[in-house]
């Protein structure tokens, strides 16, 4: 086919108009010398003067040319006088920034014309790569820095060359998509792991994560005749510099294409891998053949909604599961230096997660939120920011970087709830992003005017089920992905202030679309949602109730004082109306913080108070790096020791009325009725509840023992009850007794406590009023 374009460039090292034809097998380049603008008019000829360089810089008609080429030809006329060894040089400084050199293996021969030909197909063998491991492939070619090529001596010599001409040649892509080199990766792979393999295609994809392109499917047929489909995704390794400047990643090697699973049934398993692109299909499925041993005593389980009470989380087994834990957004937050000043910090990538995971599972936490941000961990966002390359073209050191946390993630027991958009990326009010958005027609590739359009162009939803797609056949595998979250902060996206956007009818059925898209193809049943900013007053209940939502995450947020998170809790725990669970994944302060006794207080009231109401889990405490420096990990080992023989589930349980009251009337302290307050979840036969002041004391100041309470409890069925009273710093129990209720009320009384005191009750011996 010819083309005549006419195009406008401007480059670092070119400024030219150009007019061509641009025919098939044969593209001329523009070549300038010495890093000069004015484009060489061929056949041209050049002055040399060694010992010494000369550097041509080469650039194509069309970027796009560079991955239709197969081969490089300069074609010049070698002086008869010229030095009898004058070696040559290509060199392509690809997108990323990475150097490739070609070193030709003959020297120029003098009094002839000599044709350099420089292999640029994938898989080409001589391309040098001084300073990483990369090795030659087709995306390097994508959009190159610069390409050049250099002629070089060590010998006196002055006179001229010609230049005859510089060409791309090009090929058709031939032939179906091939599966080469299949291999089983997972050294003994068993049932609720990873089950990986690899293999080769055809190295000709410019974007291998657009299914259009290249569409890689496997087939996987169980010992028990039940088949599941996963999606074959693009892979390439990267590898990890440590050292005293940082942890940068690296990409390693030549790309390839793996595919994961997790077997949920020990046995044989039949792998079919087929892979289809514009030419066609593969003629023959790459098949594989697996044999799945039983799962370990330690394998971690994919959590569902309970059966046996849907505003709590269960594993596939049927037991319980009960989130403990604090949100770890990314390995940093930036507000910190601004908001705690006082301590230095070193700028940490995602090797931070080995810490927090370690100190979390220590401390018996199993629980963590993590973002795909634009600074951490993303896959997608503005050509020109470091690794990224626009819409639908992803981040492999990124991915290569959360294939870590993840298998951290495995390794310690922590269940992710991963976050694909948060607010600010969508939104031009709200720590906005929405102006680098890959999407924004004011980037490059991008097509939206507002951000609204997000949530209803049907571009840009095709593209976040693209991105919905490549996350979850890279993760999907893993037991420890708790669930996806499709927005954070959803309400204070767009441009609207009023932090009411998902209300939007847009937004709502965005929602809608993307949580059936993910049920459709995800066989492992991830829980999908949308989370909410400020509180529980902004939940949308259209949102809130639709079957492709499975549970409702928010913020509890305020701007007083720190005993105030204790009666947020409760109401947010009131307002769940929808028999689904309900959690905070968000609470520290005002969404800008506070100071930092005002956050351990918080925190300290809210894990308490958060347990002793009917919420599906902990409340996230936010700021996770004041967790860390100030080594608050311990009180979440505290909680898990009162909650390690608590089944919450039971649908008949609630929020009840409490009175706190003297053990004895006539000798007690009237005074302490008002400076304490209580909180309790029952059912007919368990109870768990806190006693806490009214208003914390300092950090600093020593508190005084408190005695002489009494609680009663309304809501319990009348029998004998064994009662536990339990401190809070490490949650150990520090008095056990029995306790006879009568007609839905039991009193207890209240051991003597410091600052604020937890129980639990249970029915021992159901029976009848003895009234």
């Amino acid at each position: 086919m010819n083309q005549s374009i006419k195009l406008f460039f401007i480059l670092p090292s070119l400024v030219f108009t150009l007019t061509t034809d641009m025919k098939a097998g044969n593209i001329p380049l523009s070549v300038t010398k010495d890093d000069k603008e004015k484009v060489l008019t061929l056949p041209c000829e050049i002055e040399l003067a060694f010992p010494g360089e000369r550097n041509f810089s080469l650039t194509a008609p069309d970027p796009s040319v560079w991955t239709k080429a197969k081969l490089l030809r300069l074609t010049l006329e070698w002086p008869v006088q010229a030095p009898q060894y004058t070696g040559s040089l290509s060199w392509l400084k690809d997108r990323n920034h990475y150097w490739h050199q070609f070193v030709g293996d003959q020297p120029l021969q003098p009094g002839a014309t000599n044709v350099v030909d420089i292999p640029l197909h994938a898989g080409a063998v001589g391309w040098q790569t001084p300073g990483h491991s990369l090795a030659w492939h087709h995306r390097i070619l994508l959009n190159p820095q610069s390409v050049g090529f250099r002629v070089f001596s060590d010998t006196s010599f002055t006179g001229k060359c010609v230049l005859v001409s510089a060409t791309l040649e090009t090929a058709e892509q031939q032939g179906t998509p091939e599966i080469a080199n299949l291999k089983l990766l997972s050294d003994e792979p068993g049932v609720l792991s990873m089950c990986e393999m690899r293999f080769d295609l055809p190295d000709r994809y410019d974007n291998p994560f657009d299914p259009a392109q290249i569409d890689v499917q496997a087939v996987i047929t169980n010992p028990s005749g039940k088949t599941n489909q996963v999606t074959g995704f693009f892979y390439h390794s990267h590898y990890r510099l440590e050292d005293e400047l940082g942890k940068p990643v690296e990409p390693d090697g030549r790309p390839e294409w793996r595919v994961r699973f997790c077997p949920l049934e020990p046995g044989r398993h039949i792998i079919e891998i087929r892979a289809k692109d514009v030419i066609g299909e593969n003629a023959e499925p790459a098949v594989l053949e697996v044999d799945v041993a039983p799962a370990s005593k330690n394998a971690l389980q994919f959590v569902r909604i309970s059966t046996k009470d849907p505003r709590y989380f269960e594993f596939s087994d049927g037991s319980l599961y009960y989130p403990i834990g604090h949100n770890v957004r990314s390995a940093t937050d930036a507000r910190m230096d601004d908001k705690f000043p006082w301590r230095f910090r070193h700028e940490e990538g995602s090797t931070a997660y080995r810490r927090y995971f370690d100190q979390m599972r220590t401390n018996g936490e199993n629980w963590a939120e993590i973002w795909m941000s634009s600074w951490s961990l993303g896959l997608e966002w503005t050509e020109g920011v470091s690794g990224y390359h626009g819409a639908g073209d992803y981040h492999m050191g990124n991915a290569w970087e959360l294939d870590r946390v993840v298998e951290l993630a495995q390794q310690h027991g922590i269940y992710i709830n991963l976050v694909f958009n948060y607010h600010g990326r969508i939104s031009s009010w709200c720590d906005p992003e929405w102006h680098l958005h890959p999407y924004n027609k004011k980037t490059p590739g991008g097509w939206l005017t507002e951000p609204l359009e997000f949530f209803s162009d049907p571009k840009a939803i095709e593209m976040q089920k693209r991105f919905i797609r490549y996350t979850h056949a890279r993760w999907g595998w893993a037991p420890s992905i708790f669930g996806y979250e499709l927005c954070s902060e959803i309400n204070l996206t767009g441009h609207e202030t009023h932090h009411k956007t998902h209300y939007e009818p847009s937004v709502v059925e965005w929602c809608r679309v993307l949580g059936r898209y993910i049920k459709e193809i995800d066989d492992y049943g991830h829980l999908v949602s949308a989370h909410v900013s400020n509180d529980y007053k902004f939940l949308n209940p259209e949102i809130c109730e639709m079957p492709e939502m499975d549970f409702n995450p928010l913020d509890a947020y305020h701007h007083s004082n720190p005993e105030t998170i204790i009666p947020l809790l409760s109401a947010t725990a009131k307002a769940n109306t929808y028999n689904k669970p309900i959690l905070i994944t968000e609470f520290g302060g005002s969404p800008m913080a506070a100071g930092l006794e005002h956050l351990m207080l918080e925190q300290h009231a809210a894990l308490w108070a958060g347990v002793c109401t009917p919420l599906a889990g902990t409340p996230m405490f936010w700021w996770w790096q004041v967790v860390d420096e100030n080594n608050l990990y311990p009180r979440y080992r505290a909680i898990a020791e009162f909650m390690k023989d608590v089944d919450p589930r039971d649908t008949n349980s609630k929020e009840v009325n409490t009175k706190l009251d003297l053990a004895n009337a006539d000798s007690g302290d009237k005074k302490l009725l008002k400076k304490f307050g209580s909180l309790c979840t029952a059912s007919a036969s368990t109870a768990r509840g806190y006693i806490y002041p009214l208003k914390f004391s300092a950090l600093t100041e020593e508190t005084p023992e408190t005695g002489g309470l009494k609680i009663y409890i309304e809501g319990i069925q009348s029998g004998l009850y064994r009662v536990t009273f339990h401190e809070t710093v490490k949650g150990k129990e520090i008095r056990k007794f029995d306790v006879r209720a009568d007609d839905g009320y039991i009193g207890i009384p209240v051991p003597a406590f410091r600052n604020d005191i937890a129980f639990k009750v249970r029915c021992i011996t159901p029976g009848t009023s003895t009234k």
